[in-house]
């Protein structure tokens, strides 16, 4: 362990994090969702998608772009399917309660499926895929929004960076899970690298000019898997592996 990292005991991290969305108006059930998704992440070394977040998720509840009580709505419903409305719910709340509905669903007729629109940043998907697999399902969750990320060839933002989990049961053993964005790294490896005040892989994102940066203040544009070949890129030998870098992809 580093001389300047700081150890917390998970629970007191998890307590400590939900007072603080309980104090910006989150029900306590839906500060304690909140708090369980981010520690969640920290637990497992994901420190991009844990308490990192919490500044910008008051943030945005502060300036009203996310609703600490919102008004939730199921628009249609099947047997299998769901259309939900989260009114810019924060989203570990409003997607383990859809986890919910669909599991309860694909116990009845064998899939559950649904799609939530107007919600906010959801954290690390593994935790809802993960939900499923612990109960025998195979789960998969994704996320689209608008556009971060170049397309392969090019130096401009073009579409998003979906990340997406996959989770199966393992029987005997602990679940196979899958949690990824198609990016190189995560938006979050970014916002956890300026946190910690050091530069990222050359190979992660290009700067607003559509030039590859290692300064995580100046990177706007996210670099999908594979790379890309866009004009003024290095050559594979000489670009920076994303392994490289003190913050793991």
């Amino acid at each position: 362990m580093a001389t300047n990292d700081v150890r917390v005991v998970w629970d007191v991290l998890k307590k400590f994090s939900q007072e603080i969305f309980v104090r910006v108006g989150f029900t306590p059930e839906g500060a304690e969702v909140q708090a369980d998704v981010l520690v969640w992440a920290n637990l497992r070394g994901l420190d991009s998608h844990g308490v990192l977040r919490i500044p910008w998720y008051i943030e945005l509840v502060e300036e009203g772009h996310m609703h600490a009580r919102p008004n939730i709505q199921i628009q249609k419903e099947t047997l299998a399917t769901l259309l939900i409305d989260a009114d810019f719910s924060p989203g570990p709340i409003v997607t383990v309660m859809a986890m919910r509905r669909v599991m309860e669903k694909a116990r009845q007729v064998g899939i559950g499926w649904a799609i939530i629109r107007n919600t906010m940043h959801q954290g690390a998907m593994g935790y809802y895929s993960l939900m499923a697999a612990k109960e025998g399902m195979a789960g998969i969750n994704w996320v689209c929004n608008p556009p971060n990320m170049a397309p392969h060839g090019a130096k401009a933002i073009g579409v998003h960076n979906s990340p997406i989990s996959i989770a199966a049961p393992g029987k005997r053993h602990r679940p196979l899970i899958l949690d990824m964005a198609t990016s190189i790294a995560a938006r979050g490896k970014i916002d956890l690298a300026l946190d910690k005040g050091i530069s990222i892989p050359e190979s992660w994102a290009l700067d607003k000019d559509g030039k590859p940066t290692t300064d995580p203040k100046q990177a706007a544009i996210l670099i999908p898997a594979g790379g890309t070949r866009a004009p003024g890129w290095p050559s594979c030998s000489n670009a920076s592996p994303a392994f490289s870098s003190e913050i793991p992809c």
